[in-house]
């Protein structure tokens, strides 16, 4: 129990300020030097930034799950550590069952923040009232189960219905 403890106060006060440990077969190197997982970690994120590079994409085809989840990290890694190439960004898609395909996507992300719509941007005109309504506004309109939104958005929302079905 307190055996991690003792190993910890005994190490030299440098590797505890630098937070190094002795013990569980990692050894306590120079400053500066790197984890051997992050290292081999590192290494293959590079090896496989290059293949897709060169040949555009990279398939497993019968991958165990053991090799999705270390791919999964390197490609972690390598989105975590700025190594994908500039403009673009590591996907991972699944096919064909258990086969797994990486690939270098050109577009951002669809869920980054870049993708956002900007505030005080284009608004999309809308009837600012309506004739003859559509059958389908009416019985969205008398149903208030239907479209179930604060009184604002509900009224846009069939108005831009209306606007559709004229």
């Amino acid at each position: 129990m307190f055996g991690d403890l003792v190993r910890f106060l005994q190490c030299p006060q440098g590797v505890r300020e630098r937070g190094w440990r002795r013990g569980n077969g990692a050894q306590v190197g120079a400053e500066g030097s790197e984890r051997p997982v992050a290292s081999a970690r590192r290494a293959k994120a590079r090896e496989l930034i290059e293949r897709l590079v060169a040949e555009g994409r990279v398939r497993f085809a019968d991958p165990d799950d053991d090799e999705v989840a270390e791919w999964r990290r390197v490609v972690n890694y390598a989105k975590r550590h700025g190594l994908e190439p500039a403009g673009k960004r590591i996907e991972k898609v699944y096919y064909g069952g258990p086969g797994l395909e990486l690939f270098l996507a050109e577009d951002p992300h669809p869920h980054a923040r870049s993708q956002r719509p900007k505030t005080g941007g284009p608004s999309v005109p809308a009837p600012s009232r309506s004739g003859r309504l559509h059958p389908v506004v009416v019985v969205l309109g008398n149903d208030e189960g239907q479209l179930a939104m604060p009184p604002e958005l509900r009224r846009r929302s069939l108005l831009l219905l209306q606007g559709l079905g004229s």
